[in-house]
């Protein structure tokens, strides 16, 4: 099937979950483009959960290179008024028809102390910002890296850090702040012209890290995190010797059943 091209990084980034979102002039008509992530429902049905609800796209649901778990980026059209969606109450998902990159890079978060010696090849960033998205089954967490220049089709690679041993700290008034590190490799060049401020997108399966702070955050309907990236180098670049800081962001509690 035809598949969504990524859009411009720089732009995805700043945009966060929902990129871009409009009502149509012509009837209840809602289009949209956002991060998702591919799931089932309680009715063994693929849907796409976006952050305005869940969603049966039939061709997505059909091609059998999306898997449960999957982020990706969706472009969709809904029409609220549709016979299809008179009975979208019931059903727990509204139909719409629309497009989706291939899936997302995904890794998973190290849960150990952050080691501040130089990985092979790695980046320094300029920038980085993190938020969780959620599904019926899936917890992940999307960071978005930003480099002073990024090649075209340069390939890097990427590790979230979280030190389950940490103690949360106060963090601009705001109380018990926990903090993730995140890291990035080179594993192929890319080709001129390179991108100056270039972003990047990769997913991390948060389900372990969701859990851990439902624990210790019992009694809470949410856990707020940071994420700090590497900066610069010691003189003999063999340690990181300084940390930028994303803004916090929430990883919010579902109640079971919800």
């Amino acid at each position: 099937m035809k598949k969504l091209k990524v859009l411009g990084l720089a732009a995805i980034a700043a945009g966060m979950f929902s990129l871009t979102s409009c009502l149509d002039g012509d009837g209840n008509k809602i289009s949209n483009t956002g991060y998702a992530i591919i799931d089932y429902s309680s009715t063994f049905r693929k849907l796409v959960y976006t952050p305005h609800g869940p969603l049966y796209i039939q061709n997505i649901s059909d091609d059998l290179s999306y898997e449960a778990g999957n982020c990706v980026i969706v472009q969709y059209q809904v029409d609220m008024d549709s016979e299809a969606n008179k009975n979208a109450s019931a059903n727990g998902h509204y139909v719409a028809t629309g497009v989706a990159t291939s899936p997302l890079g995904m890794g998973n978060i190290s849960f150990s102390p952050v080691d501040s010696t130089v990985l092979n090849n790695e980046l320094l960033m300029k920038g980085a910002e993190c938020g969780l998205m959620m599904s019926p089954n899936y917890q992940r967490i999307l960071s978005f890296p930003q480099f002073e220049n990024l090649l075209t089709d340069q390939k890097n690679e990427y590790r979230l850090f979280f030190d389950p041993n940490q103690q949360p700290e106060t963090v601009n008034s705001m109380e018990r702040v926990y903090t993730l590190y995140l890291r990035s490799q080179k594993l192929e060049d890319g080709k001129a012209p390179s991108v100056t401020g270039g972003s990047d997108i990769y997913t991390f399966d948060a389900g372990m890290l969701y859990t851990m702070l439902k624990s210790r955050e019992s009694g809470k309907e949410a856990a707020y995190c940071q994420v700090k990236y590497p900066t610069g180098y010691n003189a003999d670049s063999t340690k990181i010797n300084s940390w930028g800081t994303s803004s916090v962001f929430q990883i919010y509690f579902l109640e079971e059943g919800k």
